[in-house]
């Protein structure tokens, strides 16, 4: 990655005039050498990974240890109950990052985002939102470049390693991007998206 801070990649938007995700995307294709299709088609099957996970979670599946199984569809029961305090849209994705991570202890396929430990974060928040908002599959994939350009700065000037950091190290890194994918998904700058 060219860029040593969030700051860079704020200038690189304002002199080029450019979104955060597609100043991200440019990033990819130009340190991989592939074409921006190519780059699209990786970040996309990423993308189809986490739909997959939430879709084909299975709540009756324990992890070998016996510590981690059925608290996705604990909490996706009290959803549907219609009684949760915070509302079924946080609801949903309390439910799904449960079901991620447990899809991660029981060795289910996930997408490390940035890291195992972390795998429920992002789409917990992507994929409700998709359904919720009928969404296209373009505003998630610029969702997705933006929170891949806020983990790359992560990952060079600190750490993404929970053995190493910390859990704050990961499940921070994770918040910030999805707070980043976030903000983007509601439209916003890439002032607000570093801020997020």
């Amino acid at each position: 990655m060219s860029y040593n801070s969030l700051e860079e990649i704020v200038r690189e938007c304002q002199e080029k005039d450019l979104p955060f995700d597609e100043v991200i995307l440019l990033d990819d294709m130009n340190e991989r050498n592939v074409s921006r299709e190519e780059s699209i088609e990786t970040m996309r099957g990423m993308w189809e990974a986490m739909k997959g996970a939430e879709r084909n979670y299975d709540g009756s599946l324990q992890s070998r240890s016996g510590l981690v199984g059925g608290a996705g569809k604990t909490m996706r029961a009290y959803v549907e109950s219609g009684n949760t305090l915070c509302g079924p849209f946080v609801g949903k994705v309390m439910a799904s990052a449960l079901a991620m991570g447990e899809s991660n202890a029981c060795m289910k396929r996930i997408v490390a985002a940035p890291t195992a430990g972390a795998c429920g974060v992002l789409p917990a928040a992507l994929v409700p939102w998709f359904k919720h908002k009928k969404g296209n599959t373009e505003e998630i994939l610029d969702a997705m470049y933006t929170a891949a350009g806020i983990g790359q700065v992560i990952a060079l000037r600190a750490s993404i390693s929970g053995a190493r950091g910390g859990c704050q190290a990961e499940i921070g890194t994770a918040s910030a991007m999805t707070a980043g994918a976030m903000v983007c998904l509601k439209g916003g700058t890439p002032e607000q998206i570093i801020h997020a």
